[in-house]
This record gives structure tokens, C-alpha cells and sequence, in this order.
């Protein structure tokens, strides 16, 4: 099974080879732009226009993947471990219950803000403050 630091492990090698000199924000840019592709196909899906169900599942699916492999390379750029990083991330995203807490999922930077740790909630993470 292929994890994101081995995705990293075998891309690094044929980006260099590939793309030699490239900015480190380079793939950044690709993953936007696949990014685009993917809202693409979910978009003419709903709509039911410009491709079969199957074919724009097969567009959407790529273009997941791809916007996965220029997020990884994205990474080995800056010098960050994208296994580290997703690791760290869904730790915290996991222990968020947004059901029993809809203001802070019940953690974080809200939470301590909320405890008075730090300055006052901005009026947009207030229940029952109307936003514009």
C-alpha cells in the first residue's frame, strides 16, 4: 500500500527529472488547477451535461488523485513530510464533534479563546450573530 511519505519517496526523484528548476510553488499551482477540474466534473454531472455519469466519475477521480500527487510534491518542495502532516492534522480534525459543539467542534483555538485564554471571539463565531 502506498502511503503519502512513499508517494513523496518515489515522486521527488521524477519531478526532478521531469521538471528540473522549478519553483517550489509550481505544484501548488497544478493542484488548484486540478482542483478546478475536479469541481468541473462534479459541476456538469449535477447538471447531467458534457460526459456520461461514467466518464465524469473517471474525470473526478483522476483529477482527486492528481490534485493528492501535486499536493505531495507541493511538500517535498518546502521540505515538509506529507505522512507527518496528514498525520498530525486528522488527529485534530478527528477529535472535533462539530454535532455537539456547531461553534468550535469542541477543541482548538476557539475553545480556548472562548475560556478566555486569549482576545474575544470575532462576532462571526458567535451563535446566533448574524454575519453578513
Amino acid at each position: 500500500m502506498l502511503t503519502f511519505r512513499g508517494l513523496q519517496d518515489e515522486q521527488r526523484p521524477w519531478a526532478v527529472h521531469n521538471f528540473p528548476g522549478r519553483e517550489p510553488g509550481d505544484p501548488l499551482l497544478g493542484a488548484v488547477e486540478e482542483l478546478g477540474e475536479l469541481c468541473h466534473a462534479h459541476l456538469k454531472r449535477k447538471q447531467g451535461i458534457r460526459g456520461t455519469p461514467a466518464e465524469l466519475e473517471v474525470a473526478a477521480k483522476d483529477a482527486v488523485a492528481d490534485i493528492v500527487i501535486y499536493l505531495a510534491d507541493y511538500c517535498t518542495a518546502r521540505g515538509f513530510d506529507f505522512q507527518t502532516l496528514m498525520e498530525e492534522t486528522w488527529a485534530k480534525v478527528k477529535a472535533r464533534d462539530w454535532k455537539a459543539d456547531p461553534v468550535t467542534g469542541g477543541g482548538g483555538e476557539l475553545s480556548r479563546r472562548q475560556e478566555g485564554e486569549s482576545e474575544p471571539l470575532p462576532p462571526r463565531y458567535i451563535k446566533g450573530h448574524a454575519s453578513h
